[in-house]
């Protein structure tokens, strides 16, 4: 189906939905082209509807990669896939799942570390402490 868009290599992993299945290969290689791919050709075979694929990647850059791609070679229920970094994806569920613990729900805020020394300097300043 995409062997003239792969490699043997990329195909194969493409094809793999049997087992777990680990891509690891240098800059440049065909990874994001692999996990697109990959993405249609569950979609297409009827192994997976969208809404249960997720695809994650480090950065915000290869994210909108892999949304561009999978757009592209996704016919329909491009829409319903989850792709994004890490970071956005954890907090994703993060914000999901926020009602089951106790006292917390999805409009928390998550600080990083200049946020977070702001905060307690002012703290610090409200109660008159250096």
């Amino acid at each position: 189906m995409f062997e003239e868009f792969l490699n043997s290599k990329q195909l194969e992993a493409v094809e793999c939905i049997d087992c777990p299945l680990l891509v690891l290969a240098g800059a440049g290689s065909g990874k994001t082209r692999v996990i697109t791919f990959k993405i249609a050709y569950l979609l297409e075979t009827g192994f997976a509807p969208p809404w249960r694929i997720l695809a994650m990647t480090f950065t915000n850059k290869a994210s909108k990669e892999m949304k561009e791609r999978a757009g592209k070679l996704v016919l329909s229920g491009a829409d319903r896939l989850k792709m994004g970094t890490f970071h956005s994806i954890c907090s994703w569920i993060l914000r999901r799942e926020a009602h089951r613990i106790n006292g917390y729900n999805e409009n928390y805020s998550i600080y990083d570390r200049n946020d977070s020394s702001a905060l307690i300097k002012k703290i610090l300043i409200s109660r008159g402490l250096e």
